[in-house]
Parts: C-alpha cells; structure tokens; sequence
C-alpha cells in the first residue's frame, strides 16, 4: 500500500473513532422496592377529591448484578386518586456511584393499586460510574397501599445513560 492511500486509511480511523467521541451508552435496568416514610396532603376545593401531596420514599434498588439504595421526593397533583406525579430520585450503589434523575408521569387507579406510568430524565450531578451521565428513560409501577406513611410501592426503571 502506498504512502498516501495509508495516510488516508489512518485519517478515516481516526476520524470515525473521534466521532464517536468515546460515548459509552448503557441500558441501566432495575427495580426499586420503596416504603413511605413522610407523606404530607393539601386538599384542593376546586373538585371534590382533588388533593395535592408531598411525599418520601426510600428502599431497595435492585440490579442485575448488585443492590442499592434509593430515596426519592415526590408531588403528586391527584383528583380521587388519579392524576399526575413529579419526582426527583436518588440510586446509590455499593461503590459508592450515585445517580440523580427526575421522572414526571401519571398514576391511574385500578381498583385500590396506584400504577405509575413516566418518563425519565438523568440529572447533572452523578458521581463515580455515574459522573457527567445523561439520559433518558421510563419508569413504570406500582402501589397497593393508600397514599400514607408506611405505604409500600415498586418502580421497573430502565435508563439509557450516556457519558
């Protein structure tokens, strides 16, 4: 191979190894298990059954290949139970990695279980495997309980991550 035609090989190379800028994406999946341990309500007078909330949950974060933690702040704007949420959430892992993002969506009554239905967005702020991530993701559940302190509920999170 000639001089030029090697020159452009290594130019192409190096090029398309620059544009993928050393972007790693990630499918991050896993399972919360959480229990309320503050939950606050505002009742609403516009429409009967109408009532706002502020709420915290912590618990359990379970992955593939290990378990962390996870805490999260919540609102919820509810008419009879239904209506929208916002939270902003925290997973911890045991390397110490911690991952911030806040998910917005709505929860539907079935019968007495809340279910949950949202979107994801990673946060500004992750440290360790976790530091300079973006992403997008959902996060779907569910909650058998009331809306009170003690009230257990799980998350199926899955998290496109990117650095």
């Amino acid at each position: 191979m000639n001089r030029p035609s090697m020159l452009v090989l290594i130019t192409m190379a190096l090029l398309c190894a620059g544009a993928s800028g050393g972007v790693r994406a990630d499918e991050l999946k896993f399972r919360t298990v959480m229990h309320a341990t503050f939950v606050q309500f505002q009742d609403i007078p516009d429409k009967q059954g109408h009532r706002a909330s502020l709420t915290r949950f912590v618990g359990l974060a379970l992955l593939p290949d290990q378990v962390g933690t996870s805490y999260f702040i919540s609102q919820t704007d509810y008419v009879k139970g239904e209506g929208s949420f916002s939270v902003y959430n925290n997973l911890t892992l045991n390397d110490g990695s911690v991952l911030w993002f806040k998910s917005e969506g709505k929860t539907t009554l079935k019968g007495t279980t809340s279910t949950f239905d949202g979107k994801i967005a990673v946060l500004p702020g992750g440290t360790g495997r976790f530091a300079g991530a973006k992403g997008e993701g959902t996060v779907t559940g569910a909650r058998p309980d009331q809306l009170v302190e003690g009230a257990n509920l799980y998350n199926d999170i899955t998290i496109n991550i990117s650095n």
